[in-house]
């Protein structure tokens, strides 16, 4: 009995019975815990989810997640940017229901993307990871889909070519009833950006105001494309452009109405 107390100790796992009386929860994110895990052990938590898949961990240390009284389960943070590849890949899998628990049957069926507000206690941390013991959770009305995350996808991929109007095609199309505010964030702060790359700042500032009112605490980026829309939207205009790789409807505004395509140069710098 020694033993095991003594190793629990150096493991920094509670020998004691899991318990839910932890007092009022302190609402964080995923994000925060996975940055600091320490600080949040032993701590009662509230945070969003966004659910991935039902896992199967193998304990590589005593703990008191054991397959048989624990199901695990992946997700990844509220504030993660899915339709980026970086965040997408980076899911967390260290989250355990209890078996006995009365919400058991409605993790077993829920769907990709599902956002649950988790009521949860930070049990153990290992290897700088916590191991998170939901001991309750809230479904949420709002959640991404495969169509939004391929439209902010392909937006974005279409902005690192400046491809300024086929971004704002893909881009127009994400944002709709049910989508994350998040989600609709990104999508109005990058159909601005292509608007001001375009020449059309009237457009852009009312995608900047929507995005800024829509973030989570201060955006200073978006706030600067606004001032920057409202006073000197000249410096944003891309006024380089390849014209022998786009069609007519891909070309800027400013070219569309272009009579010749065949007597400009592979590359027009406007302005000159």
């Amino acid at each position: 009995m020694r033993s095991a107390l003594l190793v629990s100790f150096l493991l920094g796992v509670s020998v004691l019975p899991a318990q839910s009386n932890f007092g009022p929860a302190v609402r964080t994110n995923l994000s925060a815990m996975r940055a600091n895990p320490d600080a949040y052990q032993n701590v009662k938590v509230q945070f969003v989810v966004q659910f991935a898949s039902l896992g199967r961990i193998s304990n590589p240390f005593f703990t008191q997640f054991t397959p048989t009284e624990y199901t695990n389960f992946y997700g990844w943070a509220d504030d993660q940017k899915l339709w980026q590849e970086k965040h997408y890949n980076d899911v967390f899998g260290m989250l355990f229901l209890s078996k006995s628990n009365t919400q058991l049957e409605t993790l077993y069926t829920m769907g990709l993307y599902t956002r649950i507000r988790c009521t949860a206690v930070v049990r153990n941390t290992f290897q700088d990871i916590p191991w998170i013991e939901v001991l309750s959770f809230e479904v949420l009305g709002e959640k991404l889909d495969t169509a939004v995350l391929t439209h902010l996808h392909r937006g974005v991929g279409l902005m690192e070519q400046r491809l300024w109007q086929r971004a704002i095609s893909e881009l127009s199309l994400a944002p709709g009833a049910g989508v994350p505010k998040a989600a609709t964030q990104a999508a109005h702060k990058n159909l601005g950006v292509c608007l001001l790359r375009m020449g059309e700042p009237q457009a852009a500032i009312g995608y900047l105001q929507s995005a800024i009112s829509l973030a989570t605490g201060k955006d200073l980026e978006t706030e600067n494309l606004l001032a920057m829309a409202q006073k000197s939207p000249e410096k944003a205009i891309d006024r380089t452009v390849d014209s022998s790789k786009l069609s007519d409807s891909e070309r800027p505004m400013w070219e569309a109405f272009e009579t010749s395509k065949t007597s400009m140069p592979a590359t027009r710098v406007l302005g000159r």
